[in-house]
């Protein structure tokens, strides 16, 4: 097969030459990423990225009430978050700061972007990645197997890419997992039963709008919706509602183990303002309190991901620290874990 031919099956579109974005990254890697992707000589033009995903009555986008009930094994499970290899103080960490590889760059994609057929490297992908346009400047968190956001407000959908590789040579795109969510739906996995048939894909219910803290929305001052968060101690295999799977290794009934799904809260009661948090992470603290986080995948760090700017160009935009909510360690003094059967706004 000749280069030609391997380069129109990789992608539809016009060739687009050359590298745009900067990825820093520690020690040796630094110098073969630094010949992957240049560092740009003008940052991209910045998007229109005020979003709204999902409907307003979506359970993404619905607030805890004051009084949600409380999980009965909910101090074991606090604990058990707490003992993680890397969660520090015992605390929720913030994970893709600086020149950490472990944030998500957000790429918003439009008319004027080339279109690609995604390849799948491992299990089935949705549809839409068949024709996903992906900005030429995009790149994934790492080069040999990252993740990815890609918005297209045009085709109404958000994109999430696991494993995602870039092949320069080729102009074309790989990917190990992705989920597709539609902007005007209620933001669910349709294996839920509870959405339509547009949302799917193999990230176990998981979506691209709320599995990475958004530079801009903290610096808009207020992220209305969910977060997910990274268990460093391994997961339940079980899951509960809105996960339609686990990834979690954990066979046996210690309910301190929580199951894939469950929330968690900063307790109401908590006076956020007395703890002296960086502006930005009291943005993040305040997310937690009112809509609070989904456990949403094990093993590695107990964390929140970060938008990766610096991956997209922009630069390092976070003025945070790794332990910046350690302050508001895990702890029944400041955190509650939410009743599995507990849905805000059901009847």
């Amino acid at each position: 097969m000749s280069a030609f031919t391997t380069l129109l099956r990789g992608r539809r579109g016009t060739v687009v030459a050359g590298f745009l974005g900067l990825l820093v990254v520690t020690g040796t890697a630094r110098v073969q990423l630094d010949n992957w992707v240049p560092p740009q000589a003008v940052p991209p033009p910045t998007p229109d990225r005020s979003v709204q995903a999902f409907r307003s009555d979506s359970w993404w986008n619905t607030p805890l009430p004051a009084d949600a009930p409380s999980h009965h094994a909910s101090e074991a499970i606090l604990h058990y978050l707490s003992t993680g290899p890397e969660s520090g103080n015992g605390c929720l960490a913030l994970a893709g700061l600086g020149d950490s590889p472990w944030g998500t760059p957000i790429y918003f994609a439009g008319r004027g972007d080339p279109t690609y057929l995604v390849h799948r490297t491992a299990m089935r992908l949705p549809p839409e990645l068949d024709e996903l346009r992906i900005p030429r400047n995009a790149r994934p968190s790492v080069p040999d197997g990252g993740t990815l956001v890609v918005y297209d407000v045009d085709k109404n959908y958000v994109v999430a890419l696991s494993d995602a590789v870039y092949d320069a040579e080729n102009d074309s795109w790989s990917a190990r997992g992705a989920t597709v969510s539609y902007l005007d739906s209620n933001g669910l996995d349709v294996r839920t039963g509870q959405a339509d048939a547009r949302n799917t894909g193999n990230l176990r219910g998981g979506n691209a709008a709320v599995m990475v803290v958004s530079w801009d929305e903290v610096e808009g001052g207020e992220i209305d919706h969910v977060l997910s968060m990274s268990s460093g101690p391994t997961l339940s295999s079980r899951h509960v509602f809105p996960m339609v799977g686990s990834d979690g290794a954990y066979e046996g009934k210690d309910p301190a183990v929580p199951p894939q799904g469950l929330r968690l809260r900063i307790k109401a009661s908590v006076d956020l303002a007395a703890f002296q948090l960086d502006p930005q992470a009291l943005v993040i603290a305040r997310a937690l309190q009112e809509y609070g986080v989904v456990v949403g995948s094990s093993g590695g760090s107990t964390a929140l991901k970060l938008e990766s700017t610096v991956v997209e160009g922009r630069g390092d935009l976070w003025n945070l620290k790794r332990d910046a909510l350690c302050r508001l360690p895990f702890s029944p003094r400041y955190w509650d874990v939410v009743a599995e059967s507990f849905t805000p706004g059901a009847p």
